[in-house]
């Protein structure tokens, strides 16, 4: 009898460390969706951040402290908007291969982005993924465009953690 309940509070035991480790794993990576960010964006198959830069298209550059590298996103609007130029990321003309502008913020669906908890930044006007050009990835400059979503690195993006 006594074996019995020995058995049983094992179980239970080994039962409780599972739920609970399934809810580590679980908060981590709800921690991975911003709330609201302010800061850098990496790209998943490089090193490089998004810039805004000084061209007419978004790119990625090695990360630095460059005010054209520091972004705010709040989910509840959808935009992520750059600090240099002030502006919103616009999908553009929304077809494959279009580079992503910064363009002055009008709440258009063109400019808002949803992140879908695979990492990756969804138009909501095209349906289409952020997605850093793998032709140039390694590249100062790297072309930032829209395209149909996948499962490539080149289409996740992490927000570095400075919630305000």
């Amino acid at each position: 009898m006594i074996n019995r309940y020995k058995r049983q509070a094992l179980f239970i035991l080994t039962l409780v460390l599972a739920i609970g480790a399934l809810s580590a794993v679980a908060a981590r990576r709800l921690q991975a969706l911003p709330t609201f960010y302010s800061g850098h964006v990496y790209n998943g198959a490089s090193t490089r951040c998004l810039d805004s830069g000084t061209v007419a298209n978004a790119q990625l550059w090695p990360c630095s402290t460059s005010i054209y590298q520091q972004w705010h996103y709040n989910p509840n609007v959808g935009q992520i908007v750059g600090n240099s130029p002030t502006g919103c990321l616009d999908d553009g003309a929304g077809t494959n291969g279009t580079g992503v502008p910064l363009v002055t913020c009008t709440g258009a669906s063109s400019q808002k982005w949803f992140y879908d908890g695979n990492y990756r930044m969804v138009n909501q006007a095209s349906g289409r993924c952020l997605d850093a050009d793998l032709g140039t990835i390694n590249q100062n400059g790297t072309k930032v465009q829209v395209w149909d979503c996948g499962s490539g690195t080149n289409q996740q993006w992490f927000f570095e953690n400075e919630p305000q």
